[in-house]
């Protein structure tokens, strides 16, 4: 089983304990200090636009995978 979070708040760490292996292997990418990146942009959408914007992504990626660009 894998589990993927951008932090690691007490309720992360108890559905580690409770889900994974008794000795789960955590891999840490930066500082563990539970502070926002400020080089990120999070947008909140909808359930539509979000669909829309996936549907989109999805076919660019397809395209480009067609074109061999990826």
């Amino acid at each position: 089983m894998v589990m993927f979070s951008a932090t690691w708040p007490a309720a992360v760490h108890r559905l580690a304990q409770e889900y994974m292996d008794p000795n789960p292997v955590k891999v840490v990418i930066g500082s563990e200090d539970l502070a926002a990146n400020h080089d990120v942009m999070q947008i909140v959408l909808d359930d539509r636009a979000h669909y829309e914007r996936l549907t989109a992504f999805k076919i660019s990626l397809h395209w480009l995978n067609r074109m061999g660009s990826i």
